[in-house]
């Protein structure tokens, strides 16, 4: 019997892994040790401490050049071939653009396609370019949600038959002992309202913190993840650099966890704070309805008003905010396992490494 070798791409792992990041590693852990089949862990330099070898004949191969830096495209086809890799899953965008293995790629969305103006020139050329052909040639392109399967097909051009959904899993396990690391102004024995993401222009920050202002009784708001500087506020405040212990603490105390995104193909912050315990508001907008109607609070994504009537309506009915809390706990219990997303990627492993004979 002849092993084949798939390597996982894991050089966005880094010490306190995003979205994509907590993606590769639930699909690299969740891999079963296969006779036909082994793996190799394609890590950077900060994640080959997190990545360990639990199967027999993982390999671990680390890259030199920084993750989605135009050197990557020099290095990774030698790469891959001294580590005698036969088929790729490219876990996100990042693809070599010069090698011919084959592909299983996973696309978490098409933002940068279908909010051109939110993106560099570069990028939106990239993924024209490099991240479009690379989708059109792979045997499969995963992902996280139906609105984004859609989102793939129209902006990508892959056909609806060779994309597979599905959906992220919760990995964080809400800590009953961790305190949130709370910023200065911010108690944990008083109620404050809560953001976890980035500051870029998608994620609509800037409506949480008008809604705020039309506030003047309303708790603080804690706005937590990289690129906030420009937020500012009476009663604004913003932490970065969380570790997950403290994440799920910050998630638990919060008597809001609010989430604006104008464009997500899953969203993972809000089942992340639901599981904790969190009641969740979201934008009426992609992968969230998808995932939340009949739930929680879907809010036009652009009235700062509708915001603040509805953050001022749960702050004021203790009741319904428990109620909103369970019902989006309940949710949550339904994303708890990557088993989905590890049957779908092994599946297009084996047609890969079958189309490749």
């Amino acid at each position: 019997m002849t092993v084949k070798r798939v390597a996982v791409d894991l050089r966005m792992v880094g010490a306190r892994p995003h979205g994509i990041a907590r993606y590769a590693l639930g699909i690299w852990n969740g891999l079963p040790a296969l006779d036909d089949i082994h793996f190799t862990a394609l890590c950077g330099p900060e994640a080959a401490p997190r990545v360990h070898s639990l199967r027999p004949g993982d390999a671990l191969v680390t890259a030199r050049r920084p993750f989605l830096s135009p050197l990557e495209q020099l290095e990774l086809p030698g790469l891959l071939a001294r580590a005698g890799v036969d088929l790729l899953h490219a876990t996100s965008f990042s693809v070599p653009a010069f090698s011919r293995l084959p592909l299983v790629l996973t696309l978490h969305d098409a933002t940068h396609l279908s909010l051109p103006g939110l993106a560099s020139t570069a990028a939106v050329l990239y993924h024209r370019t490099v991240v479009q052909r690379a989708a059109r040639r792979a045997v499969r392109v995963l992902t996280v949600s139906e609105f984004s399967a859609a989102e793939i097909n129209r902006h990508y051009g892959v056909p609806r038959d060779r994309i597979r959904v599905a959906p992220d899993a919760i990995d964080l396990a809400p800590s009953p002992h961790a305190a949130p690391r709370l910023p200065e102004g911010v108690r944990a024995d008083r109620p404050y309202l809560l953001y976890v993401g980035n500051g870029k222009p998608h994620k609509n920050v800037e409506i949480l913190v008008a809604a705020h202002a039309l506030l003047p009784e309303a708790p603080p708001l804690l706005l937590c993840g990289e690129g906030l500087e420009r937020f500012v506020g009476p009663g604004v405040h913003r932490l970065n650099g969380v570790a997950d212990d403290e994440l799920t603490a910050l998630y638990r105390g919060a008597a809001l966890f609010l989430f604006p995104s104008l464009m997500e193909g899953f969203g993972l912050p809000p089942l992340e704070a639901a599981a904790c315990g969190a009641p969740v508001c979201l934008a009426d907008d992609s992968a969230l309805r998808e995932i939340w109607a009949g739930v929680a609070p879907l809010l036009p994504p652009h009235d700062a008003a509708r915001w603040a009537e509805a953050i001022a309506g749960l702050m004021a009915d203790s009741t319904a905010r428990r109620a909103l809390a369970q019902r989006c706990a309940a949710l949550a219990g339904q994303y708890r396992s990557w088993q989905p997303a590890v049957d779908a990627a092994l599946s297009g492993y084996r047609l890969g490494l079958r189309l490749a004979r």
